[in-house]
């Protein structure tokens, strides 16, 4: 899997960096997107990249404030333009469905592919059997969303070298017990799990809208991979923050620690940071939390 940020700045865009989009690239047989808002101008930002609109399969709305959602319309359009005929599946908050509906119905947009949208509670909203996806509330000033995407754990493995010594040649048992059934050969019960390797573990990743410090215990922030989490200011400004829903690079770096997170991004940046800034802000962090980094336009973390 790959992360790439299309848009790192909170509320307006700035000239280095857009309003917020990320992608989630699964770079697997099954190429696929999974689009996290969708600010204005995120199918421009998409053209500096080797994404295709085509290729973008889910998005995932984290609440309806115009810097996360005001792109979605133009990209939809966009996405029929480039003769896509697969389902896109968008999930959001109570309000997403009119929003989408009544801009195509109002610009006469003609789609050629089929949509479906949900607006989400909190808890599983998607399991296709590789992957999890689930919703939680945050701490904003409307109602917001993060998402924690799970990777099914695989099964180890298969040990050849140990079924060949144990007398077991290649063939078409070999797809039975990849996949960790038994088979009898010669009166003989084999099982297969005594052939695999130790089970692959998958990765586990949250990305959040826009929060203030939660106010309560999340289940679904626990021992992640990766964290992706707002840092709109810096944590000279925490009480202007959080009052505005809103969290600093301290904030999320405790955050991280606490929910015992392997990595954090921060992103979601006003418009007053420059580069010097944002190195300061993690500099600031180190002593509390030192995997962390801050993501700008364009830039891809490999999972």
């Amino acid at each position: 899997m790959l992360i790439q940020f299309l848009g790192t700045n909170a509320g307006s865009p700035s000239i280095k960096r857009n309003v917020t989009s990320t992608a989630l690239i699964f770079n697997n047989n099954e190429y696929e997107i999974w689009l996290f808002d969708c600010g204005e101008a995120t199918q421009h930002q998409i053209l500096h990249t080797s994404i295709k609109l085509s290729k973008i399969r889910k998005i995932f709305i984290t609440h309806m404030h115009g810097d996360h959602i005001f792109g979605l319309p133009g990209l939809i359009n966009s996405r029929s333009v480039d003769n896509s005929s697969e389902l896109l599946e968008i999930y959001g908050v109570k309000g997403i469905k009119s929003f989408i509906y009544k801009c195509l119905h109002l610009t006469k947009s003609y789609i050629n592919f089929p949509i479906d949208i949900y607006e989400i509670n909190e808890g599983k909203i998607i399991d296709n059997g590789k992957y999890k996806v689930f919703s939680f509330l945050l701490n904003h000033t409307i109602e917001c969303y993060g998402f924690r995407i799970e990777e099914i754990d695989k099964v180890g493995p298969l040990n050849k070298n140990k079924l060949i010594s144990d007398g077991i040649l290649p063939g078409p048992i070999y797809r039975h017990l990849k996949l960790g059934k038994n088979i009898i050969i010669n009166n003989k019960l084999i099982k297969g799990s005594d052939y695999l390797g130790p089970k692959i573990i998958g990765k586990k990743i949250a990305i959040l809208g826009d929060t203030a410090p939660l106010k309560y215990k999340c289940k679904y922030l626990f021992n992640l991979d990766l964290l992706i989490h707002e840092s709109t200011l810096d944590n000279s400004l925490k009480k202007k923050a959080n009052l505005r829903g809103h969290s600093t690079n301290i904030q999320a770096a405790y955050l991280a620690k606490k929910y015992n997170v392997k990595k954090l991004i921060i992103n979601h940046f006003s418009s007053r940071y420059n580069e010097y800034d944002l190195r300061k802000m993690i500099n600031e962090c180190n002593n509390l939390f030192p995997y962390i980094k801050y993501a700008k336009d364009f830039y891809i973390y490999k999972l």
